[in-house]
C-alpha cells in the first residue's frame, strides 16, 4: 500500500491543489491527513471538500478543536487565535455540515498494524511539538506500531528509536538533506511530512511525503504552487496580513 501522507493544509487551497495533483500522478492508494486543515487560510471549506472526497485516513488537529471549541483558541497566539474565529464564523455560516463532520473525526488512526496516525505527539498531554530527541524520546513511549505519523510542527523530520548498552536513545533525521529513508519495521519511527499550506523550515514549497508499506521506503516531496496567488486570496479575505506574507518565506 501506497500512502500519500499531508498535514497543516491551513486552508491553503492553491498549496492544496499542487500536492493532490502530484499524488495522483504518484498512484497512491490511500491519502493520509493529519490533520489542521484549517485555521490561518481563507479557504476552508475548499480545502475540507477536496480532502474528504478522497475517503481519508483523518485525524483532528489542534485548529479543528478550536474551531469546534472556542475554549481551545485561548492558548493560541494572536494571530493564530484571529484566524480561528474567523474561520468558525465562516464555517457556522456557510457549511455548518463540515463542522458536524469534524466533530466526528478521531484524534487518533490506526492503518493495519503498521501505522498509528495523531495531529501532534502519541502521548495525550506530552510534548505537542516533537523537534528534536530530546522532546521525541518520551514520545515513543507512544508508539505500539512500527510507524507513527505526526504534523503539527510544520516541519518535515524523522526520529528513529535506538537502543545501545547505555539505553534507548532517538536518532534525528537531518531535514536539510533527508529525501527517502527506509523503514525497518522492526524499530519504531517519528515521520513528519511536513505542511502542505504553511511550510516554516525556510521552504515555501508545499511539503508531504508517500510511504510505500510494500517497499518500507518514506519519501518526502516538495511542490512549488502560486504563493502569490495565496497571498492575495488570504489578504482579499479580511484575515490577519501576517498570514500571508509568511507564505513567501516558508516561516
Amino acid at each position: 500500500m501506497r500512502l500519500g501522507i499531508i498535514s497543516d493544509v491551513h486552508g491553503n487551497r492553491f498549496a492544496l491543489e499542487s500536492v493532490l495533483r502530484t499524488l495522483d500522478e504518484a498512484d497512491i492508494d490511500r491519502l493520509v491527513c493529519l490533520g489542521d486543515v484549517v485555521g490561518y487560510g481563507p479557504d476552508p471549506e475548499a480545502c475540507l471538500d477536496l480532502i474528504l472526497e478522497r475517503d481519508p485516513v483523518f485525524v483532528l488537529g489542534n485548529h479543528e478543536e478550536a474551531v469546534l471549541d472556542p475554549a481551545v483558541a485561548f492558548g493560541f497566539r494572536e494571530v493564530a487565535r484571529e484566524a480561528i474565529d474567523w474561520t468558525r464564523r465562516r464555517l457556522r455560516a456557510s457549511r455548518p455540515d463540515l463542522l458536524e463532520h469534524l466533530a466526528s473525526v478521531p484524534g487518533m488512526a490506526y492503518i493495519g498494524s503498521a501505522v498509528m496516525c495523531v495531529h501532534d505527539s502519541p502521548i495525550p498531554g506530552g510534548a505537542r511539538y516533537l523537534v528534536d530527541d530530546a522532546k521525541a524520546l518520551p514520545a515513543f513511549q507512544g508508539v505500539d506500531v512500527p510507524v507513527c505519523l505526526i504534523g503539527h510542527t510544520h516541519l518535515p523530520a524523522g526520529f528513529r528509536l535506538r537502543t545501545d548498552d547505555s539505553g534507548p536513545w532517538v536518532e534525528t533525521l537531518r531535514r536539510g538533506t533527508m529525501r527517502t529513508i527506509r523503514i525497518d519495521a522492526t524499530q519504531r519511527w517519528i515521520l513528519n511530512p511536513g505542511s502542505v499550506g504553511q511550510p516554516r523550515d525556510g521552504d515555501p514549497r508545499a511539503s508531504f511525503a508517500v510511504l510505500d508499506l510494500a517497499e518500507g521506503v518514506m519519501s518526502w516531496e516538495r511542490v512549488a504552487y502560486d504563493v502569490d496567488a495565496a497571498q492575495s486570496r488570504a489578504l482579499g479575505s479580511g484575515l490577519p496580513a501576517r498570514t500571508a506574507e509568511r507564505l513567501a518565506l516558508g516561516a
